[in-house]
């Protein structure tokens, strides 16, 4: 298991790979691993590193993924399941991605140890259609977003982006032609939010921003006014041009709301307001 090749061979390779022994210390992993666990901030401690211990940690913090991951790695360990396969998110430089964990047993020294392997599955958790993070993903960056302002006393907020008139597009041109306005929709919606920022399909015609952590007052006001007017864009059907709009909301942490479901509340009932031209503070 461990000889040269069976190294080299492991570090050719994408996934991360790890072995533990049954009280959860990894003796081996590969470069992915070490490589990953040292951008995640888990660079191994003098007196090793403890993937059990890592995943108490995640509990500790709300994870109920790291729960199920746990629970199937002591079942492979003690013999109980022959595998276990679970996903987990897990944040990574202040975005969330998506992992995939499998678990195997085998023999070493005498004793079952566990062979971890983690595969990025994040491009799964986007929208086919714009190539966008999905509504998972997004809920998952909203909820990291707001822990990290509640932890640093910093800003953070939503935006809310409704397309007017999918329907009629697709009543009066065809589906073809309401994927080619979202597509657009989108390429809006992601310019307007900005690099800092992480712009997501979260419905039909609904898209979702979940701003970064370091808006300060003026920073703020400058993405209420970008996106004040709506997003307006237009694509191309047989040759002739067509008109694609969307009314906006934005509500920011603290002022509007302390907690997601609050916050996407606000940001509604302003995307709302502004559909039916009304005008909102």
């Amino acid at each position: 298991m461990f000889q040269n090749v069976s190294i080299e061979l492991s570090d050719s390779l994408m996934s991360e790979i790890a072995v533990v022994d049954p009280n959860g210390a990894i003796v081996y992993c590969n470069r992915k691993w070490n490589d990953a666990a040292c951008i995640g901030g888990l660079i191994p401690k003098e007196q090793g590193w403890n993937y059990i211990a890592e995943c108490e940690i995640a509990i500790k913090r709300g994870s109920t993924e790291a729960i199920k991951v746990l629970d199937g790695l002591r079942q492979v360990l003690a013999g109980r399941l022959p595998f276990f396969v679970g996903t987990y998110a897990c944040p990574i430089e202040g975005r969330y991605l998506w992992f995939q964990v499998q678990i195997t047993p085998v023999e070493y020294n005498g004793k079952v140890h566990a062979v971890l392997e983690h595969v990025d599955v994040s491009d799964l958790q986007r929208d086919s259609l714009t190539g966008l993070p999905n509504r998972a993903m997004f809920d998952a960056q909203f909820d990291l977003a707001l822990s990290s302002a509640r932890d640093s006393g910093g800003r953070t907020g939503v935006v809310v982006v409704d397309m007017n008139g999918l329907k009629l597009i697709n009543d009066r041109h065809g589906h073809h032609a309401g994927d080619e306005a979202l597509i657009a929709l989108a390429h809006e919606v992601t310019k307007a939010a900005g690099s800092n920022s992480m712009a997501a399909r979260i419905g039909g015609d609904e898209f979702g921003v979940v701003l970064s952590t370091h808006y300060d007052v003026l920073s703020a006001g400058r993405m209420r006014a970008r996106f004040k007017s709506g997003i307006t864009c237009s694509v191309s059907i047989a040759g002739k041009p067509l008109s694609v709009s969307a009314s906006v909301g934005m509500a920011l942490y603290p002022d509007d709301g302390k907690t997601a479901s609050d916050l996407l509340t606000a940001a509604d009932k302003a995307m709302y307001a502004r559909k039916r031209g009304q005008s909102v503070a």
